[in-house]
């Protein structure tokens, strides 16, 4: 099925880990940025964390409400949801007819495009 926008894709769940320093209670950036804190599994020392309790975000940065003790990678983050992802707007003058299906007409002119969709064979 043809579509616009970014590609659909499967991937495996994301893992942050970072170490405790006895002193900091921000960590970050994270690979993605939840989008709740209830968007991510937090563990330190393998004891679960309480979203929105225990733990915030804000935008990529995972805040604590106690600062972890000093360990090495004692804090794992899973991304249990996909997040925030930029998306992909195409520039101006990219899509060309080539980047459609055969089965959709197009016609483009300047900035406007005009595109009939036909369904079936």
């Amino acid at each position: 099925m043809a579509y616009i926008g970014n590609q659909v894709t499967s991937v495996p769940f994301v893992t942050d880990v970072f170490s405790g320093d006895g002193l900091t209670s921000s960590f970050g950036p994270m690979i993605r940025i939840p989008a709740t804190a209830a968007s991510i599994l937090v563990h330190i020392a393998g004891i679960y964390q309480r979203p929105t309790i225990d733990y915030t975000v804000t935008s990529d940065t995972l805040i604590l409400t106690s600062i972890p003790a000093s360990g090495t990678n004692n804090i794992v983050v899973h991304h249990i949801g996909i997040g925030f992802m930029a998306t992909q707007v195409p520039g101006d003058g990219t899509v060309t007819p080539s980047k459609f299906s055969s089965s959709t007409n197009t016609s483009i002119t300047g900035k406007s495009v005009a595109m009939s969709i036909v369904f079936g064979g």
